[in-house]
């Protein structure tokens, strides 16, 4: 390819809408516009830019980009290292915050950083951002730099970026569950499983049946985003390690635009909110998105066990290929059919000699174990 033109934008309305159609970004949710909109308006505590890649005046690439302070002081004992690599990290980082860019978008799981023009060779594209990130003036200089969330199939490619001391890890995989053909109903979903799996779904729906569902528009978000944004938070609260808590106006404002693409259902135990589940219906699949659950009453009405039923109810219902349950207890989402997608991130400090210190500390990074059951008959 002949020399890439980049041109940085620092917000998305200032993107032509040229742009976006060059690209083919509506037949992708993930990057049309007004998506990249409503996160970047909701949610001020992150700074966006937004790099065009053009070449012989001709737009071939956008690559989003995401700088956040990501504090970690408090997360060193949860750190799944070795307990001489946890000591090592904390002398660097304790008690202070990481100015970070991120290629993607970390509201999201998946590969949804880069969005490249059909025919355009990629491996060039990611070179050209990997140069391109450390160049990026953001009202604090970011130390570290991420690309996230490739599958085995984007690694070829995206790959390129080693070239330039990005080094990668493994994360959480993404739990996705196959739907089948013969699933005309949850019924028949139910009637695959083996025994005690069907034993499990058929208890959390009946210490769930009090509750009340009730599917959420626009109106009703802005009317009860306090609650909502404190189910939220309470999982947030309890993650391993978090990065920068998502704002519930961002739903509200989705739901304006894409209202059939966006699902936001409450769970309601009397005239109180103890639960809320988000998706996005993307491409014949379903993807769970954030959830909020008020852990009083979660053991008693098995809340999150029915919400997982919920999302595999949704999946037959309209008919998709895929129940994509995000990360995260990953073996409970097993126990419904859900088999891992394994997913790598690449990272890098500003000052290569940092990197090299990074580098086998990178390497230590283990994911958490867990038990991947087979709940099907056959």
């Amino acid at each position: 390819m002949s020399d890439l033109k980049v041109t940085y934008y620092t917000t998305v309305q200032e993107v032509s809408d040229t742009v976006f159609e060059t690209l083919a970004c509506n037949h992708t949710l993930y990057f049309t516009k007004e998506f990249l909109y409503a996160f970047e308006k909701a949610n001020p505590k992150i700074e966006y830019c937004y790099l065009v890649l053009s070449q012989d005046n001709e737009v071939v690439s956008l690559a989003i980009l995401q700088r956040m302070s990501v504090a970690i002081d408090n997360a060193q004992e949860h750190l799944p290292f070795s307990e001489r690599i946890a000591r090592s990290l904390q002398c660097y980082i304790s008690a202070r915050k990481i100015h970070t860019i991120v290629c993607g978008n970390v509201f999201l799981s998946g590969n949804y950083g880069v969005i490249i023009k059909d025919e355009i060779p990629q491996n060039p594209i990611y070179k050209k951002v990997a140069q391109e990130i450390k160049k990026v003036h953001t009202k604090k200089k970011a130390s570290v730099f991420f690309f996230k969330d490739f599958t085995s199939l984007d690694i070829p490619v995206v790959s390129e970026v080693e070239k330039h001391q990005f080094q990668p890890f493994a994360v959480e995989p993404n739990m996705c569950l196959s739907i089948q053909e013969e699933w005309t109903d949850f019924d028949q979903y139910k009637a695959s499983l083996k025994s005690k799996y069907r034993v499990k779904v058929n208890k959390a729906d009946k210490k769930s049946a009090p509750l009340t569902i009730r599917s959420f528009e626009s109106e009703d978000i802005d009317t009860h985003r306090k609650e909502l944004q404190q189910l939220y938070c309470n999982i947030t609260d309890r993650a391993l390690f978090k990065t920068i808590d998502l704002e519930i106006e961002t739903y509200r404002l989705l739901k304006l635009r894409f209202r059939e693409s966006v699902l936001i259902n409450t769970y309601w135990f009397k005239d109180r909110i103890v639960g809320f589940a988000t998706a996005f219906m993307v491409e014949n699949r379903v993807d769970a998105h954030f959830i909020g659950i008020d852990y009083d009453y979660n053991k008693e009405l098995s809340i999150y066990p029915r919400i997982l039923n919920d999302y595999v109810r949704l999946g037959i219902e309209t008919k998709a290929k895929e129940v994509n349950f995000g990360r995260t207890s990953s073996e409970i989402k097993s126990t419904l059919g859900a088999v891992p997608e394994n997913l790598t991130c690449y990272v890098r400090h500003r000052r290569t000699v940092a990197t090299l210190l990074f580098k086998p500390l990178v390497r230590q990074i283990k994911m958490k174990e867990y038990k991947q059951h087979t709940p099907f008959k056959i």
